[in-house]
């Protein structure tokens, strides 16, 4: 006598499947659209911060950029040479000029 085996035949249910798939597809879903958003919150919260920064830093070269047409000035010079009893002889001053005037 031989000994059949049986072989278990499965029925795979495919609309529970569906639903499976349907159910972790819309989890997954919405934990990535709550992460999405909230990443994109905390990226805009940086580039305020960012941009905030970025105009303080430009009101501060704007200061400085003042400054340094002020005391680059003859006149501020000439003050100060009188205030110290100094005279200016045009002989011994020689100008000298920076950047690129097209001579």
């Amino acid at each position: 006598m031989k000994k059949r085996s049986r072989r278990i035949k499965r029925n795979i249910r495919w609309d529970r499947l569906a639903v499976i798939m349907f159910v972790l597809t819309g989890a997954a879903y919405l934990a990535c659209s709550l992460f999405l958003r909230s990443y994109n919150n905390n990226l805009s919260a940086k580039k305020q911060v960012i941009e905030s920064q970025i105009a303080a830093l430009e009101t501060q070269n704007a200061a400085i950029k003042v400054d340094i047409n002020t005391l680059s000035t003859s006149e501020r010079v000439m003050r100060m040479t009188e205030s110290s009893g100094l005279k200016m002889d045009q002989n011994n001053i020689i100008t000298i000029y920076t950047g690129n005037s097209g001579d």
